[in-house]
């Protein structure tokens, strides 16, 4: 199993270590501000744009080109030899700002399809990994993404994709699967991500309690 301690490395650098203004960071950064143009387009449904567009259609567009730059800022990072441990622990904190407050508002405006529930219990997973990563972070503990977490964010993007762009009922059974199949995914994964990383945050090296 990975170990969190050794990806961090023994000498623990600061998180503000490296160059990390850079693109990269910058893309994660763009991720968050593109959330008030989506939630402004949500709310605002009866306008249509040239070409008769509806305005939850633009911003379904822009909902999956900010998800894109999840992959497109570690893509650069890699790349370019610019990963910091700043954007190692902001990446995940923007696809957060990105999904919660969207879905939040997908729940007013469509809670027959996301109920509250889905929306607290996305929240919580969220909450809880991102308190662990804090403490990581003064541990000098870095982060990778696990398996189930990448599947957590693709599940999240492709039901919050088809709430904004198509128009849904209430007894359509296949978005209901989709989002109780995210539900499921997002609990899994943060169940996963917290025994992976108890022995590192709450235990001292070489407890083997």
């Amino acid at each position: 199993m990975e170990r969190f301690s050794e990806i961090a490395g023994a000498s623990k650098p600061s998180l503000f270590s490296g160059k990390w203004v850079n693109t990269a960071n910058f893309l994660t950064a763009l991720r968050v501000f593109l959330v008030p143009p989506i939630i402004l387009l949500l709310v605002y449904t009866p306008g249509h744009l040239p070409g008769n567009m509806p305005y939850s259609t633009l911003a379904g567009l822009i909902f999956i080109f900010a998800a894109m730059t999840d992959k497109l800022d570690g893509y650069y990072a890699r790349k370019n030899d610019l990963v910091t441990r700043l954007g190692q622990f902001l990446d995940p904190l923007a696809d957060k700002l990105l999904m919660l407050p969207v879905m939040i508002t997908l729940c007013f405006m469509k809670p027959q399809l996301l109920p509250f529930w889905v929306v607290i219990v996305v929240a919580t997973r969220e909450f809880l990994i991102s308190a662990i990563r804090f403490i990581g972070a003064k541990r000098g503990l870095s982060f990778p993404a696990s398996w189930s977490g990448k599947i957590k964010m693709f599940s999240q993007v492709i039901v919050v994709s088809t709430l904004i762009i198509f128009p849904r009922n209430y007894n359509d059974l296949f978005v209901r699967i989709l989002v109780y199949g995210m539900t499921a995914i997002t609990a899994y994964s943060g169940v996963d991500y917290f025994f992976r990383a108890r022995r590192e945050i709450f235990y001292e090296k070489g407890d083997n309690g």
